[in-house]
């Protein structure tokens, strides 16, 4: 199991234990993370000292259970003191909240885990489907786009959703892209077949024709280069037969096969593998959730002598265990090393101005404020100001606060506490920034193109890249060697130079080019009966073709001779398939999203299908129109 499932299943089972849920095997109140059960003295910057106070794991805690018999009045109590104590989100009890078998009002309790963690995407999920239950569909659907746009707020939610949309683009763009070059490729092959059976001799039926083209077409399989050595071949063969703009479209699919193959794929597997890969970022990521473990806790204890987020992050802890003396220790020292840090210039100076020195808080804001625009910030330093009464500043302040964020001063003013001020919550760029860092994708853009390239074409970019380039030179070369076949656009008839000694052009066959634009050269009753068998042909084509459209990726296009289309049409369509195949996600949510991402990855899946069937539209309308 890895280190972030068992961040969150700890924290769940913290939240469990908050709440009271049935079948829980949390007591009362939760199991301590450290030795000490009492008290404790306040811990100076150089000591070590994180045993709970009380019993409860951290002031929030404390909040929680004694904030009231009833889970509303709990509830606000303990948001109140998580934000002053800098935590945004108390992911613990939302998650118990809304977990399934919660006892009570499942609105209520939705209620109450989007109050404790509005950044939460499956807080806000779970509170549209209470609503929905209880037939309220507008509120339903508002907390859905809620959930949405609440999940670029949260660390894991955004690394997930992205992982698992770069994986699922890197894959459609590169089988989109092979899918289009062997499109390309096998629409040419039957000519090409013919063509090659010319060339050594006119009187081999055409099955020895396809067996020998269909042989020299496997050669890359047979030798290990596995489906792309395949496209590489139908490549050669789509660029020497098609027209200007079939080679075009294949250099681009060339392209983004190597571009979905190598830098796509190393990206999509460094923020796969993110949340995974620095355990100490990691712990203080549990830190700042209020979901710690105790090996966590030492983890980055051990760390904190030689490393910066180490050391916030117990800062933080300290602060949030109540301990005030040694916070302000913590975060004195934490100041000396970086002066223009907003986040310890502003939580320091709530520490001084709970102290009662309110100049040096003051001093301290503001030189925070010339860094950040914050609402909480400009609060507090209203809170200072009203404190020295310079109400002018106060009254500029809270107006500034109110312009960045009236929601919040709306909540933290609730309180009606003049001496109340509240910690800005840790920075998680820091927390983001080692984790992404720590990352490696390279094994994962190997095991993407492992399956479809194992050979020596799929080593490196630059094979791909030389395997792709010499198939179109190669293309190049031989396509002004020969007359090419091709079928008649009226009956299907092949045409061929070489076989009929008479051709009209490249598009129509003779018999056709005398029977429409020669007429006075055909028998009537012949031509009328001949012209009926036509009309018949092209209405039961018609039928198929609108059919193999719709069914097939990029025939239609390809139909149209728009192989721009069909290649659109073919990325719209893998989109639409990888979004149905990983519906749920690459990899499993962590606690997070909840059905959010199911959903988004829902909405974007029919977009693609929309947009699909719109490019065949448009496929059909050029068809009909030539």
């Amino acid at each position: 199991m890895s280190v972030s499932w068992r961040r969150f299943l700890a924290g769940l089972s913290m939240g469990l234990g908050l709440i009271g849920v049935p079948g829980s095997t949390v007591a009362e109140r939760p199991p301590v993370s450290a030795s000490a059960n009492g008290e404790q003295a306040d811990a100076g910057p150089g000591e070590v000292s994180l045993a709970p106070r009380g019993g409860y794991r951290s002031e929030v805690e404390r909040a929680w259970f004694r904030g009231g018999a009833d889970l509303g009045t709990r509830a606000t109590r303990t948001r109140i003191r998580a934000l002053e104590l800098g935590m945004d989100n108390v992911e613990a009890a939302a998650r118990a909240l809304i977990a399934p078998g919660a006892r009570g009002d499942s609105l209520g309790r939705a209620m109450l885990a989007v109050r404790l963690a509005p950044d939460l995407p499956m807080a806000h999920i779970a509170l549209a489907g209470a609503h929905w239950e209880h037939g309220e569909r507008r509120p339903a659907l508002e907390a859905v786009v809620d959930g949405l746009l609440a999940i670029p707020r949260h660390l894991e939610a955004t690394v997930w959703l992205a992982s698992s949309l770069l994986v699922m683009f890197a894959v459609a763009l590169v089988a989109g892209s092979l899918y289009f070059g062997a499109s390309v490729g096998v629409a040419a092959f039957s000519h090409a077949a013919h063509d090659l059976g010319d060339l050594l001799s006119r009187s081999m039926p055409a099955f020895a024709r396809t067996a020998l083209l269909g042989s020299l077409l496997l050669l890359p399989l047979l030798a290990g280069e596995g489906v792309l050595g395949l496209v590489v071949a139908l490549f050669a063969l789509g660029f020497t037969y098609g027209s200007p703009r079939h080679r075009v479209a294949l250099a681009l699919s060339a392209v983004l096969v190597v571009i979905g193959m190598y830098p796509l794929a190393r990206v999509a597997g460094t923020a796969l593998s993110a949340l995974d890969s620095d355990p100490l970022a990691d712990a203080a990521l549990s830190v700042v959730r209020g979901t710690e473990t105790s090996e966590e806790l030492e983890r980055l204890v051990a760390a904190a002598p030689d490393d910066a987020l180490a050391k916030h992050v117990l800062a933080l802890k300290v602060r949030r265990l109540g301990l005030a003396d040694a916070a302000h220790a913590r975060y004195t020292v934490l100041h000396a090393e970086n002066p223009r840090d907003p986040v310890v210039l502003t939580n320091l100076a709530n520490l001084r101005f709970q102290r009662g020195d309110t100049a040096a808080a003051t001093d301290l804001y503001e030189r925070a404020a010339g860094l950040i625009d914050s609402p909480t910030l400009m609060f507090n330093l209203s809170q200072s100001y009203a404190r020295s009464f310079r109400m002018e500043e106060f009254e500029s302040a809270m107006q500034n606060a109110q312009r960045i964020g009236p929601e919040i001063v709306a909540e933290l003013s609730r309180n009606g506490d003049p001496s109340f001020v509240a910690d800005l919550a840790f920075p998680m760029d820091e927390i983001r920034g080692r984790l992404i860092k720590g990352a490696r994708g390279s094994g994962f853009a190997e095991a993407l193109r492992r399956p479809a390239a194992p050979g020596r074409l799929g080593q490196s970019w630059l094979a791909t890249s030389l395997g792709f380039a010499a198939a179109a030179v190669l293309g190049l070369l031989v396509s002004g060697r020969w007359r090419h076949a091709s079928r008649c656009a009226r009956c299907g008839a092949r045409i061929c130079a070489r076989c009929d000694g008479t051709v009209w052009n490249s598009e129509i066959c003779d018999g056709c080019h005398r029977l429409f634009h020669r007429p006075e050269t055909t028998d009537t009753a012949l031509r009328m009966a001949r012209l009926g068998e036509l009309r018949d042909r092209e209405s039961r084509l018609e039928r198929v073709t609108l059919a193999a459209s719709l069914l097939v990726p990029g025939v239609g296009g390809l139909l149209a001779k728009r192989p721009d289309l069909a290649f659109v049409s073919i990325l719209f369509f893998a989109w639409a398939g990888v979004s149905l195949l990983w519906r749920d996600g690459v990899v499993p949510d962590p606690m997070a999203v909840g059905a959010a991402g199911p959903l988004a990855f829902l909405l974007m899946g029919g977009m693609a299908l929309l947009g699909y069937l719109g490019v065949v539209g448009i496929a059909q309308l050029v068809r009909r129109s030539q």
